[in-house]
């Protein structure tokens, strides 16, 4: 008899819902795991000196920053040396159209004066 009442229990136990217990317990765990979580936070960002971190931080977006600016300067430079380049090839060939006409002017300057002689 008392096997059958133990064997009915264990089917019992087996078959039915498990009965938990909410209450206010699960609250207090949140809050001590939250506040685990802050202290843990705190003290690593003391052991791991978290302030040279942000400062490091801080430092790298300010190179960035620096660094953008220049490329815009270096942009800026590079537009006005080929601007400058241009002028002077322009300048260079009215120089040689100019020398070419000078040469043509001095040859007909020296047949005039072979022809009709030297002016003194």
């Amino acid at each position: 008899m008392l096997k059958k009442i133990q064997r009915k229990k264990r089917i019992k136990l087996a078959q039915g819902k498990p009965n938990i217990k909410v209450g206010s317990f699960w609250i207090k765990n949140v809050i001590y795991i939250f506040v685990a979580f802050v202290f843990a936070v705190f003290l690593s960002y003391k052991i791991f000196d978290g302030s040279s971190t942000f400062d490091y931080l801080l430092k790298i977006k300010d190179q960035n920053s620096q660094i953008v600016e220049l490329t815009d300067q270096l942009d800026k430079l590079n537009l006005e040396i080929e601007l400058l380049e241009i002028s002077l090839n322009k300048k260079d060939e009215d120089l040689q159209k100019l020398e070419e006409k000078n040469n043509d002017l001095q040859e007909e300057i020296l047949f005039y004066e072979k022809i009709v002689g030297k002016r003194r």
